[in-house]
């Protein structure tokens, strides 16, 4: 019984559910009531047109994934809302970063979309009647952006907050010292002549990944790791891994 009344409470209680609940509710007053709209279908033909919505959308996924960031954009979303989830302070890092290339993506597709129909207008510029249209287009691709960023703006809101409560924490806990000895390796391995990608691949090899592993966590190939390796084994003057590991605890 009280386990199905803390799910209750839990469900009430979710910020994100009654934020998309007074979301719809604002929409539905400035739009229905302020507009004049008194039918779903009226709102869909005049508000809803995928051929504007998806271009943006796409051209923001596409620069998420060629920046490979997808996979910390996501999790952005469920550090966000989740509180149980334990995360690090690069995992906010990254997820924050992640936050803001949508967020530019997002603008500079816009832009890209709005500048076709302008092209359009000027060059109809003396036909009054395709004014209109072309201007309610344009209308469109600024709201959906703007809908678009004001779902990401608690998201990265959060995600800032919680790297603010990070960095006024105390150092003396033990993720703190773990992070500050990853910055101590970090400048001895640059110090050694190795590039940031070499470096990044030196400290996993020695923790005892294998070259695959390392691959999923940098978000490389394979063949991209051992040409790192290789370099990282020259540079340290290592005959193998283990002599990599060992050089690298010495430090």
């Amino acid at each position: 019984m009280k386990k199905k009344e803390n799910k209750v409470r839990k469900f009430f209680g979710n910020r994100g559910l009654w934020g998309i609940v007074c979301f719809l509710l604002i929409m539905y007053y400035v739009i229905a009531s302020g507009i004049g709209i008194r039918s779903f279908k009226e709102f869909y033909i005049k508000y809803i047109d995928g051929w504007i919505l998806g271009p943006i959308i796409i051209l923001a996924a596409l620069v998420i994934y060629l920046a490979r960031m997808e996979k910390d954009f996501f999790r952005g979303f469920r550090i966000a809302f989740s509180r149980k989830m334990s995360v690090s302070r690069m995992e906010l890092q990254k997820a924050l970063k992640a936050m803001e290339y949508a967020e530019k993506s997002i603008i500079l597709s816009t832009v890209l979309c709005i500048v076709f129909p302008l092209v359009d207008m000027f060059y109809h510029i003396e036909n009054t009647a395709a004014m209109g249209p072309i201007f309610a287009i344009i209308s469109l691709y600024l709201l959906y952006p703007a809908v678009l960023l004001l779902v990401l703006l608690p998201v990265k809101g959060r995600l800032e907050q919680m790297v603010v409560s990070y960095m006024e924490e105390p150092e003396d806990s033990e993720e703190e010292r773990k992070e500050a000895e990853g910055q101590r390796l970090y400048f001895a391995l640059r110090s050694l002549g190795l590039t940031d990608r070499e470096t990044e691949v030196a400290r996993l090899a020695a923790s005892g990944m294998s070259n695959v592993e390392i691959g999923r966590e940098l978000y490389i190939s394979t063949a991209t790791v051992k040409k790192h390796m290789t370099h990282i084994l020259e540079k340290m003057q290592c005959g193998d891994r283990e002599a990599l590991a060992e050089r690298v605890r010495g430090l």
